[in-house]
């Protein structure tokens, strides 16, 4: 008796069973060496570890592949991020920006603003109200590639999760939400 041929559409879901066990056989084979070494290992905590790292992965790779066609360091796309979700004039000044939106001290800020002036995505104009400071604001050319890059970023991070249900999505964020709080609370 002849079989009849598989239809792609179950080719392709017995394809993504096939990596689904990969991906989980890779993180269980990890969680299982670490354990050999350290016996009294919380395997769970391990696992979710290691899951968050794959995803970060797989994040950053496909972020920095954006990032590179616009011709941006994570930093400096951070810093136009930042001045376009002020909204308004889309200006603040370096101490407003420096810590909250990119992670360096003055100095690296400093010559983050440098290289971004030159390339006419942000301006420094003077502080309408203190003489001895100045404003670091967007150009018209930094505004749309922010706005750009951005819309990129959220294109990638939404097909990276198209597969997920709402509810999925839901359950997930509520997960993260309160495991950040978790390790938050243990920095403090």
């Amino acid at each position: 008796m002849k079989t009849a041929p598989a239809k792609p559409e179950d080719l392709a879901s017995l394809a993504e069973a096939s990596h689904q066990q990969r991906l989980d056989a890779a993180v269980e084979t990890l969680v299982g060496e670490w354990a050999g070494v350290i016996p009294a290992l919380d395997r769970d905590v391990r696992a979710i570890a290691a899951r968050i790292a794959r995803i970060d992965d797989r994040l950053r790779n496909r972020t920095a592949a954006i990032l590179k066609d616009a011709r941006l360091s994570d930093n400096e796309f951070r810093l136009l991020a930042g001045l376009l979700r002020r909204g308004g004039a889309h200006r603040a000044a370096p101490t407003e920006l420096a810590g909250r939106y990119v992670p360096v001290t003055s100095g690296g800020f400093t010559g983050l603003a440098r290289r971004l002036e030159r390339r006419g995505l942000i301006r420094r104009i003077a502080h309408p109200s203190d003489q001895r400071s100045v404003l670091i604001e967007l150009t018209d050319e930094g505004r749309a590639l922010a706005d750009e890059t951005m819309r990129q970023v959220a294109d990638v991070e939404r097909t990276l999760m198209g597969s997920l249900s709402s509810a999925e999505l839901q359950r997930g964020n509520r997960f993260l939400r309160t495991l950040l709080h978790s390790i938050e609370r243990a920095l403090d």
